[in-house]
């Protein structure tokens, strides 16, 4: 069973983008504006859009080379998806190697997101999604998050 696994060439070092891994100012710039981001380990991490929501909590820290969560929580809302927490019990390790310059691969593996779980093709287009995303946000400093949108 192999996870999904995304590999990415940054034009920014790595400690900017670790800051955007592991801080609410960053998280909110490329993932979602609807989140709550701890900042050690221990603590937990909620992301949400709209009525999905996932929550993780942070298992390593390793300043500018490994950031790494396990979800405890999850509810994804989309249409056709009969098991909605797919997510609980999966691992999201971002792994960060500086290269020449100022360029930084970021590897990411979400370790239980396979392709024998309902959710993979679409949990996978929005890892491809916020990656870009974060990509374009420690490139330019601006990037494309959900944004919540207010209740009327």
């Amino acid at each position: 069973m192999d996870s999904f696994k995304l590999d990415l060439l940054m034009a920014a070092p790595a400690s900017i983008i670790y800051e955007a891994l592991t801080t609410q100012r960053g998280i909110q710039n490329w993932w979602t504006t609807a989140s709550e981001v701890g900042t050690t380990v221990g603590q937990q991490i909620t992301i949400r859009f709209g009525d999905t929501y996932k929550v993780m909590q942070i298992e390593a820290l390793r300043p500018f080379t490994e950031v790494q969560w396990s979800v405890s929580e999850a509810h994804l809302v989309v249409p056709g998806l009969t098991r909605t927490n797919e997510w609980i019990g999966s691992t999201i390790v971002f792994q960060l190697t500086p290269h020449s310059g100022a360029l930084t691969l970021l590897q990411l593996e979400h370790v239980g997101l396979t392709k024998q779980i309902e959710c993979y093709e679409i949990c996978s287009q929005g890892w491809n999604q916020f990656l870009g995303s974060l990509k374009s946000y420690v490139e330019t400093g601006k990037g494309s998050p959900y944004v919540e949108q207010p209740s009327a």
